[in-house]
């Protein structure tokens, strides 16, 4: 029970103190005293550090065992629908920090496809080689898009089949949809070499989207032929985009499918070896743009070669792709693979450096 008297019912004596206190024996009885007018503020009239409630005590958190772990500003602090915190908390935590706002881009409002044809076919056009930058950067996103990129490239091998109606061979089938990805490798081939309207600069901006893109299309055909070589590639929905190929009897059985073969094969080395140049270079280019004092993102690099050296030995046991000099494909996609490595290797080299001079 708490018990609140007046200062004009205290004697003179109480109030040179600011709170007096008189214990009963079921309760607690607090003199609240008014300061007199007359007397100056000092450093000996000061406010108790203890507050008293007569309302039981509530606890800032779930638990009653450890009432004091969660910190108040943590538990408070707004989150938006994925858990994050929200841009108006960031922005008080941080106030001197500009916020950038930018509308997240998703996968259905970029026309990968018709952005690459623009590179393809106006290489002049400033805005074509900019919109290349609208490429998502989240993984799944992309992913989605590189999808009808490569569904594109597998019409050509379909319609040529319905025009001859011979039966392929596996080798010459991944080698025609690497054919058909050649456009795409092309337009970012001229996005690279493209420049600033009036000046010698490249544009800045493109090493993300170019490295990533040209990643996601290897990374997917890959798969593609892993798929098929396996008999997993189901029928599309609209058309059949896998004729039919000859099976390992037909092959021996007929006399000229060695040569078509090793045409095949020279075929795609040559695809291959101009993506690799390609991507070597969008490889360097992202690298200056965003990979300096970046441990996370070189670490990140090196993961990718090694997945990108798996999917290579893959590639040559499955299809005979770069088998001449070696069966573990170590010729695909080697100075895409050799920029890579080097980029983890120089960010080590200078770690290693700065612990040596502490």
């Amino acid at each position: 029970m708490l018990i609140v008297v007046p200062a004009s019912a205290l004697s003179p004596l109480q109030l040179g103190t600011s709170w007096q206190r008189a214990r009963h024996e079921t309760s607690l009885v607090y003199y609240l005293v008014d300061r007199p007018r007359h007397c100056p503020i000092t450093s000996s009239y000061e406010m108790p550090s203890t507050r008293y409630s007569a309302s039981p005590r509530k606890y800032i958190n779930s638990s009653d065992t450890e009432p004091f772990d969660t910190p108040p500003r943590k538990r408070l602090r707004p989150a938006d629908d994925d858990g994050s915190p929200s841009k108006s908390s960031s922005a008080s935590s941080s106030p001197r920090k500009r916020q950038r706002k930018s509308r997240k881009i998703q996968s259905q409002d970029v026309e990968l496809e018709q952005i690459l044809r623009d590179c393809l076919v106006k290489p002049t056009s400033h805005d074509a080689i900019l919109r290349l930058k609208e490429v998502p950067r989240d993984e799944g996103s992309l992913r989605f898009l590189v999808k009808f990129i490569m569904h594109d490239a597998k019409r050509p091998a379909m319609h040529r089949w319905k025009q001859d109606q011979m039966p392929l061979l596996e080798t010459e089938l991944y080698a025609q949809w690497l054919e058909g990805l050649d456009d795409s490798v092309s337009a970012i081939e001229i996005a690279l070499c493209a420049k600033v309207p009036g000046t010698r600069k490249r544009v800045k901006g493109l090493g993300r989207a170019s490295y990533h893109l040209l990643y996601n299309v290897i990374d997917e055909f890959i798969d593609e032929v892993n798929a098929h070589h396996d008999g997993f590639s189901l029928p599309s929905p609209e058309d059949n985009l896998y004729p039919p190929t000859m099976t390992l009897a037909e092959e021996a059985n007929d006399p000229s499918t060695d040569d078509r073969s090793e045409e095949a094969v020279r075929q795609a080395e040559v695809c291959l070896k101009k993506f690799d140049r390609v991507m070597a270079d969008a490889v360097r280019r992202y690298k200056v743009e965003c990979g300096r004092s970046n441990p996370s993102l070189a670490s990140r690099i090196s993961d990718m070669e090694y997945s990108l050296a798996r999917g290579c030995c893959l590639l040559c046991e499955q299809t005979g792709f770069g088998s001449n000099e070696s069966d573990m494909g170590f010729s695909l996609m080697q100075e895409t693979r050799e920029v890579m490595t080097h980029w983890k290797s120089e960010y080590d080299n200078c770690e290693d450096q700065l612990v040596d001079s502490d």
